[in-house]
């Protein structure tokens, strides 16, 4: 599939974390992950895109219900579903993370 030069401009800086589960403390734990990943990769865009009734606060979230919207807006999208996968990105991502984390 080709993409169009303007297309690939617009999405190639944007990483979506996609987590559909329940469990809230697991969310903000992606969130807290963003704001390490963004400050290792300056330039990098990390959404998350969420169900919609966790409601979390922030920008650059995607609520389930708006997903569509974003249909080619992102470069990748990783689809987390326990804690053990967003470690092991990070990992593979050699990005540094707090012990306690």
């Amino acid at each position: 599939m080709t993409v169009p030069f303007t297309q690939y401009l617009e999405s190639k800086d944007n990483y979506c974390l996609g987590y559909f589960g329940e469990d809230k403390d697991f969310l903000n734990k992606i969130l807290e992950a963003r704001t390490y990943i963004e400050k290792e990769l300056p330039g990098l865009r990390v959404f998350v895109a969420c169900k919609d009734f966790l409601e979390p606060d922030g920008i650059n979230i995607i609520l389930e219900s708006r997903m569509a919207e974003y249909k080619g807006k992102m470069a990748h999208f990783c689809k987390l579903e326990e804690k053990d996968d967003l470690k092991a990105l990070l990992l593979d991502s050699k990005i540094p993370i707090p012990e306690n984390f």
